[in-house]
């Protein structure tokens, strides 16, 4: 399975979530940040504070899906992609 990884941007990311045929997972690891700079719909939150330790349970919830976005309160230039 080869693996990339990129930086995409907001208009980007909407971009793959209105094509129908992606299986897109949105992992938003912001902390306290992530309540007040707006919720990324359909997202799945993984704060950074507790990330490690909930590492196995994130993997089920990728099960089956093409693309990964990780985004982070630092991620103001871009999102980061992983893709299979």
């Amino acid at each position: 399975m080869a693996s990339r990884f990129s930086y995409i941007t907001a208009s980007q990311l909407i971009s793959l979530q209105q094509r129908r045929n992606t299986k897109l997972a949105i992992v938003d690891v912001r902390d306290d940040e992530r309540s007040y700079d707006a919720h990324i719909a359909g997202s799945l939150h993984y704060a950074s504070g507790g990330f490690y330790e909930r590492i196995p349970d994130l993997v089920r919830s990728l099960q089956g899906k093409d693309s990964v976005v990780f985004h982070c309160a630092l991620s103001q230039v871009g999102i980061t992609i992983t893709a299979s």
